[in-house]
């Protein structure tokens, strides 16, 4: 009975520990296919959390918000905003506009009441728990780490790959294409 208890506890105990550094389980959007998930890492920068970001694997990044029902799904993960100063990164970024990490077109925004106020100062993206009736607004912000960032949003986005058979039919075509053309100048 003993090893039951000593296995239940390091198994309980581990499982802390892990759910420490994540909030909740990768969420797939219907809508673009696309995994999302909230990570807890509270005052870090955001240089820092977009490493973290991409160290998640293949396709992953600081999330990018490209419509109102995006905004809304992401948001819905954290929860109703509180109205205090709350914050968690996105992957948005101002070099002489603002852009998204992914090269995606930036041109959706939900900018918290006089936001952004500092794009060249304040390069970086965060969702802001003081904004928009509960929504948590975006705020352009330093980037670096404080009190309170609690956190950021990763996303995977989903790459695209042809399927082998859909290569080799392409290639088989090109053969041919090029055999065609070499027998009819004789």
């Amino acid at each position: 009975m003993k090893k039951y208890a000593a296995a239940a506890l390091i198994t309980f105990s581990t499982l802390s520990m892990l759910s420490n550094s994540v909030n909740a389980v990768p969420m797939t959007w219907g809508a673009n296919g696309h995994e999302y998930e909230v990570i807890y890492a509270p005052s870090t920068s955001w240089s820092i959390a977009r490493t973290q970001a991409q160290a998640l694997g293949s396709g992953w990044d600081l999330a990018t918000i490209t419509s109102l029902a995006e905004q809304n799904f992401i948001t819905s993960m954290l929860g109703p905003a509180s109205g205090a100063l709350i914050e968690y990164y996105i992957g948005g970024v101002f070099t002489t506009e603002w852009t998204w990490v992914t090269g995606e077109i930036f041109d959706f925004t939900y900018w918290g009441a006089g936001e952004p106020n500092n794009n060249a100062g304040e390069p970086h993206i965060a969702l802001d728990g003081r904004f928009n009736a509960g929504n948590w607004g975006w705020n352009d912000y330093t980037g670096a780490g404080s009190g309170f960032v609690h956190g950021y949003v990763v996303e995977k986005h989903t790459i695209e790959i042809a399927e082998p058979g859909t290569l080799s039919l392409f290639g088989l075509g090109l053969l041919m294409l090029g055999l065609r053309r070499r027998y009819t100048r004789r």
